[in-house]
């Protein structure tokens, strides 16, 4: 009989498809595919948006979205709204956020989903427990294969929790602006056999979403992660943490710049 955090944890890995279903590899060189970064697609009202990391959306220009499984290929356009940091190293926030042009949207729907409004958790307050998910696409883990033309890539997903207040602290950031889970490289969960493994560097994975399964769900029989931040950085200082902007920071940016119905959040104010 399954105990209760057997049910959850399969409950975990029942979402991972919905999560995958709204994250798409940020590409750069064309003829030797290179993963950049990793994005999320969000709709809100009629407005379609690309999520990522803003060092990432720095390359924008380069950047491409596969659409297929036959490589075929689209460069997102439209209107990037993103912080202009002095100093990407030193930039507490480090998200972007793209609104797609009419040209793109009706390519990307064909294989991506668009995340609606109740699916972002705004105002949410972080469970203590592995209770949420980070998943994107490492670049160590995404690559065209020795002496063909064919490029293999996979999403990692990694069960995490949040960090406690001293290691806010000690990474000088902000809980009501940033949100630390944990990270541990040697004990990588490995769904196909079960067991837990080592894992890989996280280069690649920086745009990807941090997603909260609630485990009320577990009686309701609802398979709905919720968006709770975008992660953006893995410290060099400090490599079993990864840190990323809540969601209420991009939400906050999308109603500055855009004149949407959108519930403002009651953590954190985007001046």
């Amino acid at each position: 009989m399954e105990t209760s955090a057997e049910k959850y944890r399969a409950l975990q890995l029942a979402s991972l498809n919905a999560m995958r279903s709204c994250t798409c590899m940020l590409l750069t060189n064309s003829s030797n595919y290179k993963v950049h970064g990793t994005g999320v697609f969000i709709q809100i009202q009629d407005h379609y948006f690309l999520v990522s990391a803003a060092h990432v959306f720095d390359r924008y220009r380069d950047l491409f979205i596969f659409l297929s499984k036959d490589y075929e290929i689209i460069k997102p356009g439209g209107t990037t709204f993103y912080n202009n940091a002095v100093n990407r190293e030193k930039d507490g926030i480090d998200v972007a956020v793209l609104k797609l042009d009419d040209y793109c949207v009706p390519h990307i729907l064909r294989r991506y989903n668009f995340l609606q409004a109740e699916d972002l958790a705004i105002n949410h307050i972080f469970k203590d427990g592995e209770c949420y998910t980070f998943l994107g696409y490492p670049t160590t883990k995404s690559k065209v294969i020795y002496k063909t033309d064919i490029f293999d890539s996979t999403t990692f997903f990694y069960f995490t929790s949040p960090a406690n207040n001293e290691e806010y602290s000690r990474a000088d950031r902000n809980p009501a602006v940033n949100v630390i889970t944990s990270y541990n490289k040697k004990l990588a969960y490995n769904s196909k056999n079960n067991t837990f493994g080592t894992g890989p560097d996280l280069h690649g994975i920086s745009g990807c979403g941090l997603w909260y399964t609630d485990p009320l769900h577990l009686t309701e029989g609802t398979i709905k992660p919720a968006l709770t931040a975008i992660m953006t950085d893995w410290p060099i200082k400090n490599r079993r943490v990864i840190i990323g902007t809540r969601i209420d920071v991009i939400t906050g940016i999308i109603r500055k710049h855009l004149d949407v119905d959108f519930p403002e959040s009651k953590i954190v104010r985007v001046h």
